[in-house]
């Protein structure tokens, strides 16, 4: 039984696992890709051929439609002109009266003199007493029995194109015909022949990159080559949409061609096609240069990444052979960590030297982690004695102006309102009293910072206001106490103090989402851009060790950080003269009932 050793890679050298990987993963997919490219590549390419040709032919079809569309737009002005019916329709006594009359309509050379495409411009009329000139024709015989004549009477007025011989120059045209009529009257008053010679158009097909031919009523009149005589062109007769451009499979001079058809024209019985041979063997040319320099890139690819393996292969091999004998000089303890990688290989050998490592590595994470630990452990008894040092520093101004508001109170009169004040300042001492290191309801703070603004306005009277807005249930929230506080008091001490009347403070409190915001906001003096930037940078620099007294913002936004982490805090945003807001950003922690923990 013959084993397949080249699918055993574990006991191949790396030059051989990536001349098999090359040849399997790479080289015969390439192979069978590049043939299926090839096929893809070649339709890709005739298409793009076909539809560079189609833009030729939309192209040389606007520009015969344009001359068209000249000659129609001419036809239809002569039509209307009143002094041409006035001249075909009067009768003359004598050849003088004719002159005089044509006199008056010279702007027929000028007509022609604006429109290159058009040659000459006939009136047939039936008239006996008009001239004939260059633009009125009497009517013989021999053109009132005409098909051409015959079909413009009938049709009444419409126009159509049709080929014939001018009268007077014997050159073969292409003219749109109408007969003219009296509007008054409706009569019949001569035929207009708007005509352009054989040899404008022929200039214009012959001018053409691809062969052109122009067929009129399913007749070939203009080619710019000689038409063969195999070419039974039945497809001339069939109508064709005037938006889009057919290809159709034709032989021409012996060969297969692809021919491009587009409708200019079709109506009043009139039918104008424009067809442009392709020729085959352009076609293939295209292709074939294509593909030729695919296959070429293909190639060069090829070659450059075979190359490029036999090189990497004896890189890696040099590589792999010096990191072995590397690790086997500072491996010097056995330490297992699993199975050994099966086969002879050099990964086999490099692993072996990484089993003997990755102990050692995985001691040294052991250790690394242990004093990972040591070191939280250390962080929080610190951040226990920093919180401890900011519980117990109780703001003594706050107190002694209380104390003094009673005194004078007392003083003045005894009412009711100084046991009411006692019992406030009560509250608000045993509340900062009983401060721990762990949430608290959120109720209890805003209990507190209640009472707090109760004491302000006595002290202060109207001078200030206040007023708590809760947009969440703050029963069922915790929160680090005495954040809330001494943001209030900065306020007072701040912002409002100075006022004589109308201070104000708004205090909101709102969650979003898993986030709390609690907005503390007056209407007080406010902050400079200078000193509010300086404010911001000891909020986001400042530390608990460099604060001296007071419980204030730094104190706040680093007791948060500390409990919260740095992605929560304060901010403050103020104007001159306009106020402040501060804003206590922390995350929205559900409270916890005793009897749940």
């Amino acid at each position: 039984m013959i084993k397949l050793n080249l699918l055993n890679l574990d006991n191949l050298k790396i030059r051989k696992k990536l001349m098999v990987v090359y040849f399997v993963a790479f080289f015969i997919p390439f192979i069978i890709l590049s043939i299926i490219l090839s096929f893809w590549l070649r339709n890709r390419l005739n298409q793009w051929t076909i539809e560079q040709s189609r833009s030729s032919v939309t192209q040389t079809a606007t520009l015969f439609k344009d001359m068209l569309n000249n000659v129609k737009d001419l036809s239809d002005t002569l039509y209307v002109n009143q002094q041409i019916q006035s001249t075909l329709k009067r009768h003359y006594n004598t050849p003088q009266e004719v002159y005089e009359q044509y006199i008056t309509i010279s702007f027929l050379d000028d007509f022609l003199q604006a429109n290159l495409d058009i040659s000459s411009i006939r009136y047939y009329t039936e008239n006996p007493t008009i001239l004939d000139n260059s633009f009125f024709i009497k009517a013989t015989k021999d053109i009132t029995s005409s098909d051409w004549y015959k079909r413009a009477k009938s049709y009444h007025g419409r126009s159509f194109w049709v080929t014939k011989t001018d009268n007077i120059t014997k050159r073969k045209t292409l003219s749109l015909v109408r007969s003219m009529w009296d509007f008054n009257e409706d009569k019949f008053i001569g035929v207009l022949s708007v005509n352009i010679e054989y040899q404008r158009i022929d200039r214009f097909v012959m001018n053409q990159e691809q062969e052109t031919i122009i067929a009129i009523d399913g007749e070939i009149q203009f080619s710019s080559r000689e038409i063969p005589s195999n070419f039974a062109p039945e497809f001339l007769d069939q109508v064709y949409s005037s938006s889009q451009i057919e290809s159709i499979n034709i032989e021409w001079n012996q060969r297969n061609d692809v021919a491009l058809i587009t409708q200019i024209l079709i109506e009043n019985g009139n039918s104008i096609i424009l067809l442009q041979i392709l020729p085959g063997k352009e076609i293939f040319m295209t292709t074939f240069q294509g593909l030729l320099i695919y296959f070429s890139i293909m190639s060069v690819a090829l070659a450059f990444s075979l190359t490029m393996i036999l090189v990497f292969s004896n890189y890696f091999t040099r590589r792999i052979d010096y990191i072995n004998s590397e690790i086997q000089k500072v491996v010097q303890n056995n330490f297992a960590i699993g199975p050994s990688l099966p086969g002879s290989d050099e990964f086999a050998s490099i692993y072996h030297a990484l089993e003997t490592t990755t102990g050692n590595i995985k001691q040294l994470i052991d250790e690394v982690y242990q004093h990972k630990i040591e070191q939280e452990q250390l962080l929080s008894r610190q951040n226990d004695i920093r919180f401890k040092m900011l519980a117990s520093q109780i703001n003594p101004h706050f107190l002694f102006n209380t104390l003094e508001t009673i005194r004078m109170q007392a003083l003045s009169d005894g009412n009711r309102k100084v046991a009411n004040t006692i019992k406030l300042l009560a509250k608000i001492l045993r509340h900062n009293l009983d401060v721990t290191d762990r949430p608290v309801p959120l109720f209890q703070e805003i209990e507190a910072v209640s009472n707090y603004l109760d004491i302000q306005h006595l002290r202060f009277a109207d001078r200030v206001s206040y007023d708590i807005i809760y947009l969440s249930d703050i029963r069922s929230i915790g929160i680090l106490p005495l954040l809330i506080q001494p943001v209030v008091e900065n306020s007072f001490i701040h912002g409002l103090e100075a006022r004589k009347t109308g201070g104000f403070i708004y205090i909101s409190i709102e969650s979003k989402n898993k986030d709390l915001f609690i907005k503390v906001r007056d209407n007080g003096c406010g902050i400079n851009e200078t000193k509010l930037e300086e404010l911001r940078q000891k909020l986001q620099t400042g530390t608990v060790e460099n604060i001296s007294s007071s419980i204030g913002m730094i104190n706040v936004n680093q007791r948060i950080k500390l409990f919260y982490g740095d992605d929560y805090g304060l901010s403050i945003e103020s104007r001159q003269d306009e106020g402040t807001t501060v804003t206590i950003h922390v995350p929205l922690i559900p409270l916890i009932n005793k009897g749940d923990e």
